[in-house]
């Protein structure tokens, strides 16, 4: 290293060798201690009493059975055991209870090993408690010794990515270690089951304590039922149906039966009258049925053989030929009688079926008067029937799994979750101290430090040498001619402005709005020369102080409106408030954290008419240009010099022009499309009461800036107003009078007075 510049130089051969020479004649620095450290090491871990390490490992594993398990748990026998369960069942094996046990149960505190007091105190601990630096143990109770000593020699902890826990116990006495090992692993199990045994009989007890008033009320309702359906003579009859209903049914089943037969009569008779209308008579089936027809027609049959007979030997006018044809046509005329007299009894048992019908036509209606009245009563017997079964079947409920936790509360009914797969025996090898590890680490530490030290010493006494002396320690001359200074890097460039929002977005809206961006993106402006801070202005003890404006921009961009841009609207309480210098503020803010737009909807007409007319360039196109319809869209939005914001100025005053209601409707359809291409869209909308107070309505948050001296009756009334158009939060910002300025956001002095 140059002593003169501080610069390090690069090491060479001859400076390796000088550094190597030095050690080696400063040798005894480095041999005599770490010899005396192999010495040291040697005795203090032939000194040391040894320890030896028991271990026992338990699996966690879910060992119940269909039989061990409540008959209606559908869950699997074979549930995985996650890493939170196995981290929770290692602190168990920790806790302090069990511990408690295992040392009255093994005699713990009867052995000086874990009962430092039995031993005394000694030198070390005596001058200790003296200087005040360690507790006299004498003074602390023998059973929190003993536990502090235990949990010292205990070791648990989950072996790997697997459902095993390994239990470590360290004692001076090998078979003390396996025995307290294995004794903290079947106290565990034991404990483990313990718990689910209590739960099951607790749950037995619960439920025992919970059956008889259960049944005491099971009784009850039934009880209540069936007096209730006594004295409402609702009686049960087959298929479970009262008898009222059954009676209606079987009155409806009849009058259906009896209209059938009056209808069936009907038709024959209606049937035979057509036969004898069309002289079809003989093709009737009530009349060929008839026993006195068929004998008329057995005598018309042979009546007419017999006229066949002779016609073979006598003319159509013979005695006997007509005889013949008068006792045919009598035949013919008693078998039409007889299928008229067929038809009239008919029509008797059809007008006897009327009647019938009629007669239980009128019981029915009387039954279903009863019928109705019934089902009132019927409904409140349902509700009673209901209470009592759902009585019933908790009382079942209950009887069951009281018979079931019974079941499973007797000992050893349910094993623990966890078994013991290997347990720990007595070791023959100490696990501390480990004496070569140990030498060794020492020995060699003690050699790394001193060579480290004695190096040190010897780099340092060539760093303090004259720059005259011998120079093969590499000291560079004063004499020689200085190094030249590096040359100044230059600052790097001005960062990109962001991409516009809609660049980055081709859907929607924001495609409307990019094709409607013809201008080109314009140049960062040269950064100000910036004063030096004063040194107070950096010290830890005096951070700057956030001002309302960035506290309020934070709170906003932290809101969310499911996935759309926020509309902020900004009032002032009056004209005298800048509320267009707040826009400009809260909005340079917003752009920082996301594409952010400033619409202006006064103009030169409002307070904040000449703050945008000096913010943007000379003539730059407005909302009114839009609106008549000689300006793009893409021609009115404009970039803030200061920032990423983007600003779209009113351009002709607007006050006159928002009475009407469609320049209204154009300025809400444009900012809602904002909405879409920008996380952020702030609204001048200048004062309360005012021809911007129309989208009020939409705002997703309204601030309102006050004076100093402003009402806070009026203050709290105006709020009220704005939050009833949309139920959107209010924010109350005082008027920071002249000051323009913000930490984040600094405007030049010319508009200070205009804004």
């Amino acid at each position: 290293m140059d002593s003169r510049t501080g610069e390090m130089m690069p090491a060479t051969s001859e400076s390796i060798g000088g550094l190597a020479g030095a050690l080696w004649r400063r040798r005894l620095w480095i041999l005599v201690p770490t010899l005396l450290a192999f010495l040291l090491a040697m005795a203090t871990v032939n000194l040391l009493t040894p320890r030896y390490t028991g271990e026992a490992r338990v699996l966690l594993e879910n060992r119940d059975t269909v039989y061990s398990r409540p008959d209606r748990d559908l869950s699997p026998g074979n549930a995985a055991i996650d890493p939170e369960a196995v981290a929770s069942q290692v602190q168990n094996v920790m806790s302090k209870d069990l511990a408690l046990d295992i040392i009255r149960e093994m005699g713990l505190a009867r052995r000086a090993e874990y009962d430092p007091v039995q031993k005394g105190l000694g030198l070390s601990g005596t001058v200790l408690v003296l200087l005040g630096l360690q507790k006299d143990p004498r003074q602390i109770p023998q059973e929190e010794r003993v536990l502090e000593m235990y949990y010292k020699r205990l070791l648990a902890y989950p072996l790997g990515k697997s459902r095993v826990i390994a239990i470590e116990f360290q004692s001076e006495d090998p078979k003390v270690a396996a025995d307290v090992a294995n004794r903290i692993a079947e106290e565990y199990l034991r404990r483990e089951e313990g718990a689910k045994n209590q739960t099951s009989r607790a749950t037995s007890d619960w439920l025992d304590k919970a059956i008889e008033p259960l049944m005491r009320k099971v009784v009850a309702a039934e009880s209540r039922v069936e007096a209730f359906r006594a004295s409402k003579g609702l009686f049960v009859g087959a298929n479970n149906t009262s008898i009222s209903t059954q009676q209606l049914a079987e009155l409806n089943t009849q009058l259906s039966a009896a209209r059938a037969q009056q209808a069936d009569l009907q038709a024959r008779a209606r049937l035979i009258r057509e036969a004898l209308r069309l002289g079809k008579v003989f093709e009737t089936s009530e009349v060929i049925n008839n026993e006195l027809v068929r004998r008329l027609l057995e005598q018309r049959a042979a009546l007419k053989a017999q006229i066949a007979f002779e016609e073979r030997t006598l003319l159509p006018g013979h005695p006997r030929m007509k005889e013949l044809g008068g006792q045919l046509a009598d035949l013919e005329g008693q078998v039409r009688a007889a299928a008229e007299r067929a038809a009239r009894a008919l029509d008797n048992d059809a007008r006897a079926a009327g009647a019938r019908v009629a007669s239980m036509q009128a019981e029915l209606d009387s039954q279903k008067k009863t019928t109705a009245l019934s089902n009132e009563d019927e409904v409140q017997l349902k509700a009673l029937e209901r209470e009592a079964l759902a009585l019933r079947e908790q009382l079942n409920s209950y009887r069951n799994k009281f018979l079931d936790a019974a079941a499973r509360a007797s000992e050893n009914a349910q094993p623990a979750d966890a078994r013991v797969i290997s347990r720990a025996f007595p070791q023959s090898d100490p696990t501390f101290p480990k004496k070569i590890p140990i030498v060794l680490l020492a020995t060699l530490g003690t050699f790394v430090i001193a060579s480290t030290l004695v190096a040190a010493q010897v780099l340092m006494a060539r760093q303090a040498l004259p720059a005259h002396v011998d120079p093969e320690y590499g000291v560079a001359s004063p004499f020689l001619p200085a190094m030249p200074a590096p040359p100044a890097m230059p600052e790097p460039a001005a960062p990109e402005p962001d991409p516009l929002p809609w660049e980055a977005s081709p859907s929607g809206w924001r495609a409307a709005l990019r094709g409607a961006l013809p201008f080109a993106r314009p140049a960062p402006p040269a950064a100000a020369p910036v004063a030096p801070a004063p040194a107070a202005a950096f010290s830890p003890a005096a951070p700057p102080a956030a001002s309302p404006v960035e506290d309020l921009a934070r709170e906003l961009a932290l809101m969310d409106f499911n996935g759309r841009g926020k509309l902020l609207l900004v009032y002032g309480l009056d004209r005298e408030a800048r509320a267009g210098l707040m826009a400009l503020r809260i909005g340079r803010r917003l752009a920082e954290d996301g594409a952010c737009i400033l619409v202006d909807l006064l103009g030169p007409a409002g307070r904040g008419g000449n703050l945008y007319q000096r913010l943007l360039p000379p003539g730059a196109a407005g909302l009114g240009a839009h609106l008549d319809g000689v300006a793009a869209l893409g021609d009115i939005i404009h970039r803030d010099a200061r920032s990423a914001l983007h600003i779209l100025p009113a351009g002709a005053p607007l006050h006159h022009r928002l009475v009407a209601e469609r320049p209204r409707g154009e300025i809400a359809t444009l900012v809602e499309a904002l909405c879409h291409a920008y996380s952020h869209v702030v609204v001048d909308a200048g004062a309360i009461g005012g021809a911007g107070e129309f989208i009020a309505a939409n705002g997703d948050a309204v601030v309102l800036v006050a004076g100093r001296g402003a009402d806070e009756a009026f203050i709290a009334r105006t709020s009220a107003r704005l939050e009833a158009h949309r139920d959107a939060p209010v924010f109350i910002l005082a008027d920071e009078g002249s000051d323009p300025a913000a930490a984040n956001d600094p405007l030049p002095p010319d508009l200070a007075g205009s804004a």
